[in-house]
């Protein structure tokens, strides 16, 4: 299996962290969402984590936005230390992700392996996602520490050309390199995405 093969295998296990099954931006739901709830069922108490993650990573903005005005961390996190940020911006849910900002939350928070929002939203067609973390101060060369994966290789492997064309506008880097030496152009040619492959050689 090709490197960028196993980097999505891994963003998509990491992501179902949550007690239901919840909606992915390739899956369908097998579960009432949250979207479907009626916001008078949902008393926020003792902040339950779990919904409100579930309400970032399904876009339901109403929740989110009951949890922060009622003193919901922002910064909070789950078992592998991800943020709600993280959810949102994997799911590429801008309002959302504007929201958490506003509301304090740490752009370049990262979980338990070093990943942040901006590397989670770069996996997918998430132009104004990716755009608004970078504004908001997002660092681009920051790398995971399994595989020493950054941004712009997530966005390589996946083939996501204007993502990575604003990435770059915000300084990416792409010379850096793996663990095993390889670039964010080794990724789009792995994986068979011929305008990333050449929009990088014209950068270089």
């Amino acid at each position: 299996m090709s490197k960028p093969g196993i980097l999505v295998i891994i963003l998509i296990f990491s992501i179902f962290i949550l007690s239901c099954a919840s909606k992915t931006r390739n899956e369908s739901k097998t579960v009432q969402s949250t979207t479907e709830r009626s916001l008078s069922e949902y008393e926020i108490t003792d902040f339950d984590t779990t919904l409100i993650f579930q309400a970032s990573l399904e876009g339901n903005t109403q929740i989110v936005q009951n949890a922060l005005d009622k003193g919901f961390d922002p910064n909070s996190v789950d078992v592998n230390k991800r943020t709600a940020l993280m959810l949102a911006a994997y799911n590429g849910n801008t309002e959302i992700v504007k929201l958490l900002i506003n509301k304090g939350a740490s752009v370049n928070f990262t979980d338990e392996i070093n990943r942040t929002a901006l590397m989670y939203a770069s996996t997918g067609p998430f132009v104004n996602t990716v755009l608004t973390l970078l504004e908001a101060g997002a660092e681009p060369n920051l790398i995971e520490k399994e595989e020493n994966w950054t941004a712009a290789m997530m966005a390589a492997a996946e083939g996501q050309l204007d993502v990575l064309k604003i990435l770059i506008a915000y300084g990416a880097d792409l010379d850096m390199v793996d663990v095993d030496g390889e670039s964010s152009l080794d990724f789009a040619n792995s994986n068979g995405h011929t305008a990333v492959v050449e929009y990088i050689k014209s950068k270089k």
